[in-house]
């Protein structure tokens, strides 16, 4: 038995194995806690190419926040940063569970069967898995040191899964020297939704001064819900849990030596999927049997060793990452009508994917006429995705309506105890990597960048599964399959870079990113020729970006040319019997421009914004065959919405009592498909959002509007046409900070 994807959750899934304030990572200094001081641009120091470097003299296109700045706009999670980044889309759909999609570079706003286009990383541990994602870590932002978005591919440092770019995370630092302490609360209410609120905190604990420091988060957080399921009789149902946080110690045994520790936990439960069904139940309702809930967990125990020598610096990192997930979804509708009398039909999906990452890499001194940076990378991830497929009163239909075609006893063979399916998907994947990059000054105005990744993989999948599925689909009751996919390849990278004066920077780059393959496990017929597996899809990013800087560092004008030949593709698709495989197939040509600016008009008043252009397109048709529908060229890729832009005000009053700050900002996605076979359009809203802050000594209390104008866009239609999920409508609230 392999897999069928109906609706949101995939049943027997992965069988087949400044934005804010400007594109290359502009940073606006956040208000201070105590007596302001003059807004300022600067820029903020990022490992865009495993070393710290100022963001504005990267290469490529990064987009760094600060947790100052994410702080300034109210950020908690990927929707409140990302949709503000240029050339990125972030679907949001079940909490924990949501894609992104960069430049146009997905083949579905949901999660596909195939490993994900973009890859994510918590202080430098990789997330993504080898197959089907079992979650999509969404860290609270609280007490963050910065996000990086890196656009465009990032095979040669990043690995697999960065095919149209990265987001990593990193956490704050423990501070070796001063105690410090900062708590947060905030209540918060949906127009015609429900009330949620959080409670955050913070201690920094030097225990050994300059020498070991600890350094705990811990946050509750109710996010309301406003989607009501009129099934059940449940009001706002699609409230989530988000509960969690994170220990760190730093060790700095000598003055060149740092040793590091990071624990993460975090959970995010939802009461039940928050997709509205407007043709169904109306606008903000959906209509089920039962709460679809979901549970998604992360956790991580990493540690890292820092060794500054006289010629650069050696790094060291050892990993274990885990993710686990739980879904429960209503199939009545889809598949009720193969249990006359039997209600509920439920499909349940609890999943786990664990493993462990090895890293050791060396970089030169910064600031030579020649800079390098050379590693090793070892990963290998397990999962293990269950699907049980059961309602009370299945086996006596089965026993009632079957018998006479399969014999008697028919219920209790294929349903016992009312479970109609019974899979397990097991898959390993492993990945080796050597990667290095280099960088040569020629003189002052010239530099040269190569680099190269060569990797080496390898998945093994398998699925047993029982039920009476198999025996409608396989004719059989108990069925067992196997399959693995191994390559090897070699991912290049170029740069040219150009820098006149200390105000100007101009470079040409040619990168590639690459995705794993893996193998199909599920029986090609005549009806549905399934290839025994589907190869590493990979893609080539020529681009062109212009940094500068004007007024005195008061005027950041920024812009990017991009152009994406991505072949071979990898589609995931379904048999005649609704069961997932994935092909390689037809081409694409993803170009575009993205361009950015932010002014300090006065010390207390800074605009922003950004505006990316984008044309992501079929250049080749896929033509799966096996009865598939052909998708013709000049489709529109997923998600990949033509026009993205953004902008921000920040007033800071500083002479006023409470030295009051006000905030306002705007969003703006257009229209793009959903998938591309059925789904509905996303994309095509605005929002506006406006903050208000006073501040006294360490107290700070905001006040905070978002979504203005109540608007129901929405963020992801994958699902299918008549299932919808919408941003959070109008939402109004307050927060109080203390700090010390």
């Amino acid at each position: 038995m392999a897999s069928i994807k109906i609706r949101k959750s995939c049943l027997l899934c992965g069988v087949a194995a400044a934005g804010l304030f400007s594109a290359p990572a502009l940073a606006i200094a956040a208000p201070a806690q105590t007596t302001p001081k003059s807004l300022a641009i600067e820029t903020v120091v990022v490992t865009a190419e495993r070393r710290p470097e100022s963001a504005r003299t990267v290469s490529g296109s990064v987009s760094a926040y600060s947790g100052a700045e994410l702080a300034s706009i109210g950020a908690q999670g990927m929707a409140d940063y990302l949709t503000r980044t240029p050339g990125v889309v972030f679907n949001a759909s079940t909490p924990g569970n949501s894609s992104i999609t960069i430049r146009g570079v997905s083949t579905s706003t949901g999660i596909p069967n195939t490993q994900s286009t973009t890859a994510y990383f918590i202080n430098g541990v990789p997330l993504t898995d080898p197959g089907y994602s079992v979650g999509t870590p969404d860290i609270d932002t609280f007490d963050v040191n910065r996000v990086t978005i890196l656009r465009g591919p990032q095979g040669t440092l990043f690995g697999s899964s960065s095919m149209g770019g990265s987001v990593n995370y990193h956490a704050a630092k423990p501070d070796l020297s001063n105690w410090a302490a900062h708590l947060q609360g905030t209540f918060e209410g949906v127009d015609g939704g429900g009330t949620g609120g959080s409670g955050k905190v913070m201690l920094n604990a030097p225990i050994l001064s300059d020498t070991l420091a600890v350094r705990g988060v811990y946050y509750y957080r109710q996010d309301p819900g406003y989607i009501s399921n009129i099934g059940t009789g449940q009001k706002n149902a699609n409230f989530t849990l988000v509960r969690g946080g994170r220990i760190e110690v730093l060790w700095k045994p000598a003055a060149n030596t740092s040793i590091s520790y990071l624990f993460l936990d975090q959970t995010e439960d939802t009461g039940d999927d928050g997709y509205q069904e407007p043709q169904i139940a109306g606008l903000m309702q959906k209509n089920t049997l039962v709460p679809e809930a979901s549970n998604f967990e992360t956790l991580i125990h990493s540690i890292r060793w820092d060794q500054k020598l006289p010629f650069g610096t050696l790094t060291a990192m050892a990993s274990y990452h885990q993710k686990t997930q739980y879904t429960l979804a209503d199939y009545t509708s889809s598949l009720g009508f193969l249990f006359p009398g039997a209600s509920p039909v439920t499909l349940a999906q609890p999943a786990k994917s664990w493993g462990e990452t090895y890293e050791i890499r060396f970089a030169s001194l910064s600031n030579q006429a020649f800079e390098y940076v050379i590693g090793l990378f070892y990963d290998q991830t397990r999962e293990e995705i269950r699907n049980v497929g059961a309602g009370p009163g299945v086996e006596n239909s089965i026993e009632a309506n079957y018998s006479p075609l399969f014999g008697p006893g028919i219920g209790a063979l294929s349903a016992p105890n009312n479970v109609w399916l019974n899979a397990s998907l097991p898959t390993r994947g492993q990945e080796e990597a050597i990667y290095g990059q280099a960088s040569y000054h020629i003189n002052s105005r010239w530099k040269v960048t190569f680099g190269g990744r060569g990797f080496s993989e390898s998945i093994t999948s398998s699925n047993a599964s029982s039920g009476f599925y198999d025996l409608l689909t396989a004719g059989v009751l108990t069925q067992t399959q196997a399959g693995k996919q191994s390559a090897t390849g070699f991912i290049p990278k170029g740069a040219v870079t150009w820098t006149p004066n200390k105000d100007f920077m101009a470079y040409a780059l040619v990168s590639e990113g690459y995705r794993l393959g893996g193998p199909n496990i599920i029986t090609s017929t005549p009806a549905d020729r399934v290839p025994a597996e589907y190869g590493s899809d990979s893609l080539v990013n020529y681009e062109l970006g212009v940094r500068s800087d004007w007024l005195n560092d008061r005027l950041q004008l920024d812009a990017t040319a991009f152009y994406i030949d991505w072949s071979k593709i990898q589609l995931p698709l379904q048999t005649s019997t609704r069961l997932n495989y994935v092909t390689n197939a037809g081409a694409a040509r993803n170009y575009g421009m993205e361009a950015s600016a932010a002014f300090a008009l006065t010390d207390d008043l800074t605009l922003s914004g950004n505006a990316t252009y984008l044309s992501a397109k079929l250049s080749k048709a896929f033509n799966p065959g096996g009865g598939q529908p052909v998708v013709p060229s000049g489709t529109t890729l997923p998600g990949a919405s033509k026009w993205l832009l953004s902008g921000l005000l920040t007033y800071q009053w500083a002479d006023a009592p409470y030295h009051p700050t006000f905030v306002l900002s705007d969003r703006f996605v257009s229209h793009a498909p959903g998938t591309y076979f059925t789904g509905a359009p996303e994309g095509g809203y605005n929002l506006v959002d406006a903050r208000v802050s006073f501040n006294w000594g360490n107290y700070e209390v905001t006040g905070f509007v978002e979504n203005i104008g109540n608007s129901h866009g929405v963020t992801s239609g994958y699902v299918g046409p008549l299932e919808q999920y919408i941003v959070q409508p109008r939402t109004f609230g307050l927060t109080f900070d203390y700090r010390m």
